[in-house]
C-alpha cells in the first residue's frame, strides 16, 4: 500500500469513527431528549378508556331522564320505574369508574417525573390538575342522580310525598355538573396532545 493510499485509508477510517460515533450521540440525544416512562403511557390509556366511558354515561343517563319524563308524562309509570331501577344500578357503576380514573390518575402523577423533555413534562401535570376536579363533578352528579331517583321512585310508588320541584332542581344541577365534566374531560385531552407536541 503506497503512501497516498494509506493517507485515504487513514482518512477514511477517521472520518468512519467521526460518522460512528456522531450517530451514536445523536442516538444518545435523541433517547434522553425524549422519553415516556411506561406506566405514565399505560396509566394515561387506561384513564383516557375510563373517561371515554364516562362521559358515555353521563350522556346515557341524561338520555333516560328524558325518557323517564316521558313515561311519566303519558301516565306510565311502571315503565318510567322501571327506567329509574335501571339508572339506580349505574349509580354504582359511575362511583366505581371515578375511583378507577382517580387511581390511574395518581399512576400518571408518579410516572411523570421521568418524562422528558421539561415543556413536555409540565404539560403532562398541567394536564392532570386539570382533570382531577373532574372526580368531584362526578361525585356531585352521582349524587344528585341518587336524589333524583329516589324522588321519582317516590313519585311513581307513592306521590302523597312528591315534589317536583325537586325533580327539576336536580335535573338541572346535573346537567350542569355533566356539562362541566365534558369541558374538563375535552380541556385534558386538548392538554395531552400538547405534551404529544412537545415531546
Amino acid at each position: 500500500m503506497n503512501k497516498r493510499t494509506r493517507s485515504f485509508v487513514n482518512i477514511f477510517l477517521v472520518l468512519s469513527v467521526i460518522f460512528v460515533l456522531g450517530w451514536l450521540g445523536y442516538l444518545l440525544w435523541s433517547s434522553s431528549g425524549s422519553f415516556v416512562p411506561k406506566d405514565f403511557s399505560e396509566a394515561r390509556g387506561r384513564s383516557a378508556t375510563i373517561a371515554s366511558e364516562l362521559v358515555s354515561d353521563l350522556d346515557t343517563s341524561l338520555q333516560n331522564l328524558n325518557k323517564i319524563s316521558e313515561e311519566d308524562k303519558n301516565g306510565r309509570y311502571s315503565s318510567a320505574l322501571e327506567l329509574v331501577e335501571q339508572e339506580t344500578e349505574k349509580v354504582e357503576k359511575v362511583r366505581n369508574l371515578a375511583l378507577d380514573l382517580s387511581n390511574e390518575l395518581i399512576n400518571m402523577t408518579q410516572a411523570v417525573q421521568g418524562i422528558e423533555p421539561a415543556t413536555a413534562r409540565n404539560l403532562a401535570l398541567e394536564a392532570i390538575t386539570q382533570e382531577v376536579p373532574l372526580i368531584g363533578h362526578l361525585t356531585m352528579y352521582n349524587d344528585f342522580l341518587s336524589r333524583l331517583l329516589a324522588t321519582l321512585k317516590m313519585k311513581f310508588v307513592d306521590d302523597s310525598n312528591y315534589d317536583s320541584s325537586d325533580v327539576q332542581n336536580y335535573i338541572a344541577k346535573m346537567n350542569e355538573e355533566a356539562k362541566a365534566v365534558n369541558s374538563i374531560n375535552d380541556s385534558f385531552d386538548q392538554k395531552l396532545k400538547d405534551f404529544d407536541k412537545a415531546l
